[in-house]
């Protein structure tokens, strides 16, 4: 059974990490043992770090991409937009680190929060970080990273004291570290809202003949204006994210054995089956009726 992330219309990653008397989750997973063979594009309030294992992934964090390869790492800001995929289609381990904020700062009023933690959430310019192992300061963050993760998974002895200290440091040595870096990173937050808008529209209306001037209005943009920003920060445009999601939503339907093909193909917003199966092809790789029989012997 592949995974899949639990995600909601807005985007919003529905999967608890960790639990409230300790809001902290390592896992260890390779891009191929998710569905589809990529991480959705998702956002939630916790910060996440990954760091490569084996192979190389395209990672994106709202509308900058990184090529991250063995040994290197990505910070995700709390509330940004972010997706992993397969870099040439190789395949690409990896770990990752997700926690609440509050694990750093402790309550809501303390001068952690006030002066360490927030001014970097709230930050438009660093919604994210590349950690390179070449560079000292980024590689004590990665050594940090592999150090909370095995306290995580081997659970010695006050480990929860042990990774709460290790984080408080990577936190102190990230924010100098950001301190070095600013103004020399460009702002890529102000498209957020209206991006979040798009698919919001198209995630609620999928099933109907979409137009690139019903997305436009919905986000109260120009046409030109929502395919710029669509395309830089997704990579591809409203239309392919379109077909896409489509198509992921029709899988539920096909493992669900009830409806035909043609049923399933205007269900999702097909104008007819020849075209679904050209689409469902294009991006799983086999027809939908093979993905259905295959699915019988899983």
């Amino acid at each position: 059974m592949k995974k899949k992330l639990k995600i909601g219309e807005n985007l919003f990653e529905e999967t608890p990490h960790g639990n409230y008397g300790f809001p902290l989750e390592t896992s260890y997973d390779s891009l191929s043992m998710f569905e589809h063979g990529f991480l959705d594009c998702h956002w939630h309030p916790e910060f996440e770090f990954s760091v490569i294992l084996d192979g190389m992934m395209e990672y994106q964090v709202n509308d900058t991409v990184y090529t991250a390869k063995k040994g290197c790492g990505i910070f995700a800001n709390s509330n940004s937009l972010h997706t992993a995929r397969a870099y040439k289609g190789q395949d690409c381990s990896y770990f990752a680190v997700i926690f609440d904020p509050v694990l750093i700062f402790g309550h809501e009023t303390s001068a952690i929060k006030n002066i360490y933690v927030d001014p970097i959430v709230q930050s438009p310019q660093f919604s994210s970080l590349y950690l390179n192992p070449e560079n000292d300061i980024q590689k004590q963050i990665i050594d940090l990273l592999w150090d909370i993760s095995s306290l995580h998974q081997e659970q010695p002895t006050c480990y929860e004291l042990q990774i709460k200290s290790k984080l408080c440091v990577l936190w102190a040595v990230l924010y100098q570290e950001i301190q070095l870096m600013q103004g020399k990173s460009p702002s890529s937050s102000k498209n957020l809202p209206r991006l979040k808008e798009a698919l919001n529209y198209i995630h609620s209306n999928y099933r109907e003949n979409l137009t690139l001037e019903d997305i436009a209005s919905a986000c109260n943009i120009s046409k030109s204006e929502v395919c710029r920003f669509f395309k830089r920060m997704m990579r591809q445009t409203c239309f392919e994210y379109l077909l896409r999601y489509r198509i992921q939503k029709s899988i539920p339907l096909l493992l669900g054995n009830v409806q035909n093909i043609t049923e399933i193909s205007e269900a999702v917003g097909f104008s007819n089956s020849s075209y679904y199966a050209e689409i469902f092809r294009r991006y799983i790789r086999c027809s939908p009726t093979e993905y259905r029989k295959r699915s019988m012997y899983l």
